[in-house]
């Protein structure tokens, strides 16, 4: 429960909700985190839910994009991000569903942000979930409408290939040496 910002025990059925609505949009933000009975699984959920959304007008974003299909450097395809539509004024972005394990206390076991499915994508990808939950919830604790997008290239960005000299200058080119001058020959 401390991973997900919720500072009590949850006992079977019972939940822990944060809300955030920006009157100037229309949009709320609610976070949550429930227990199933008996301790089964954990969930923890964000949505966003609008006061005024067009259905014709999603259903013509799904339309203009179909016909436009990238290549990549490889020949093949770029396959397209899926959607993440409203439905009934509600926008489901994140899904995270935790079950007790043998190994440890508990394990996540999915992981769904935006439609993107992250179980076992990089190192830590189950860490990275509470955090991007805690993230979510501290915006909405500070009256904040998370930036989500944000959210999710700084909480769960895959930092396994990091590191290793090819940033930056360290590691770049060795410095040319006059070797007369390191033997003090120097005219």
């Amino acid at each position: 429960m401390e991973k997900l910002g919720v500072d009590r025990i949850l006992t079977p059925y019972e939940a822990q909700p944060w809300f955030h609505y920006d009157e100037e949009s229309g949009i709320s933000c609610s976070a949550e985190v429930r227990v199933g009975p008996g301790y089964v699984d954990i969930e923890t959920e964000v949505q966003f839910l609008y006061d005024e959304w067009d259905e014709d007008a999603e259903d013509d974003e799904d339309e203009e994009g179909e016909g436009d299909i990238q290549i990549g450097p490889d020949g093949l395809p770029i396959p397209k991000p899926p959607k993440n539509p409203i439905i009934d004024g509600r926008r489901q972005i994140m899904l995270m569903r935790i079950k007790p394990s043998i190994e440890n206390a508990w394990a996540t076991t999915n992981l769904l942000v935006k439609n993107v499915d992250y179980y076992n994508k990089f190192p830590k990808w189950d860490e990275k979930g509470c955090d991007f939950f805690r993230a979510v919830i501290e915006s909405l604790q500070m009256g904040l409408m998370p930036d989500i997008d944000q959210l999710i290239e700084s909480q769960l960005a895959d930092e396994s290939d990091w590191g290793g000299g090819r940033r930056g200058r360290i590691g770049r080119k060795s410095p040319k040496a006059n070797p007369a001058a390191l033997l003090g020959m120097k005219k």
